[in-house]
């Protein structure tokens, strides 16, 4: 640029002042309102219907991840894949969550957990509960180096609350990271979540976990160590299994024989290992009996979940209407006032 052309173009810029100063206010006055919303502004808190439970079923695409509010408390089971966009942690914030109540990983495969770190990270877990999967991480490799992260952070961690899961396990107790606590009773198995009345003799939350699984300490599968657990609100209950594929579930079936329907009874059961054949097999399902069921599944994904053998049994238990699925609704809300369940979905 020459300098004639210089002197002409601060001509004209000192020749239009008053055009410059308006645009300039302008730009300034949308900077400040950003900044000002973006780090100073009081965020607006989600909030619940009163008396209400929301069980929101994210769409993480090919994994898992629920989130449950209830009683003023925050029930997390599962992360989904760890991604370069943090869709978990970002679901989490928008819904104004600080502090998770129970944090459940129900097994240590990357779908399951791979955003576990950052949620230490990123926010206050009081409880954390996991299985006895350390017999299967004890390989050499990414996932091993992936589940020590995660460990040492839990380690790092003074305030945290943690329950490791085996077969004949209680929960609810603070235990060291490698620790084992028993949970055999049937009281022991149940953690009531939320509010309690000092006032109120023997008051028990309204939030209800039970876990009935997994039920042996020995699998060659590491999905089979998958935490299964009922989720109870009023007379609502949701039922999760994790990956829990075939030898889990006949160990489970087992263990309950002629109990299993009462013991599984449910009203939404979560598809177990994203619809998989190898899962949810006709025996969880008869005793569940469900009114919905949800598959959390990734679009196109590489597996082919759901599987039609799966679909066929989730069609003939409760109709093609009442199974809702990640990959084509994305996220799932249920609302329940502990009687009746109302469904929205994100698509």
């Amino acid at each position: 640029m020459n300098k004639r052309t210089k002197k002409k173009i601060n001509k004209t810029i000192l020749k239009y002042p008053i055009i410059l100063i308006p645009i300039l206010l302008v730009v300034l006055v949308i900077a400040g309102i950003f900044i000002y919303k973006e780090f100073f502004a009081p965020k607006e808190q989600y909030e619940i219907p009163d008396g209400s439970a929301e069980v929101h079923y994210i769409d993480v695409g090919q994994g898992d991840s629920t989130l449950i509010f209830a009683d003023g408390m925050t029930v997390l089971i599962d992360t989904g894949e760890k991604d370069e966009d943090n869709t978990m942690i970002k679901y989490l914030k928008d819904k104004s969550v600080e502090t998770i109540d129970y944090f459940i990983i129900t097994h240590f495969d990357s779908d399951h957990y791979g955003e576990a770190t950052e949620v230490l990270e990123e926010f206050k877990v009081a409880n954390l509960i996991i299985p006895d999967q350390k017999k299967i991480n004890a390989d050499t490799g990414k996932e091993q180096v992936m589940y020590r992260t995660f460990m040492d952070k839990v380690k790092a961690l003074p305030e945290i609350y943690v329950s490791v899961i085996e077969a004949s396990d209680d929960i609810g107790d603070r235990i060291e990271v490698d620790d084992i606590i028993d949970i055999d009773s049937e009281k022991d198995r149940v953690i009531n979540v939320g509010v309690i009345d000092p006032e109120k003799e023997g008051d028990k939350a309204d939030l209800e976990l039970e876990f009935f699984g997994p039920v042996k300490d020995e699998y060659s599968n590491s999905n089979d160590y998958s935490i299964i657990v009922m989720a109870r609100w009023g007379e609502t209950k949701l039922l999760f299994t994790g990956d829990s594929e075939k030898k889990g579930e006949e160990a489970l079936v087992d263990k309950y024989g002629s109990k299993l329907d009462d013991v599984l009874d449910c009203d939404v059961f979560k598809a177990g290992h994203h619809g998989s054949s190898t899962s949810s097999c006709q025996d969880i399902i008869d005793a569940a009996s469900p009114a919905y069921i949800i598959i959390s599944c990734g679009e196109d994904n590489d597996y082919g979940h759901p599987h039609a053998e799966a679909m066929a049994r989730f069609k003939k238990a409760v109709g093609e209407d009442k199974i809702y699925r990640t990959d084509e609704s994305g996220t799932i809300i249920l609302t329940t006032d502990g009687e009746k369940i109302t469904v929205s979905v994100s698509n």
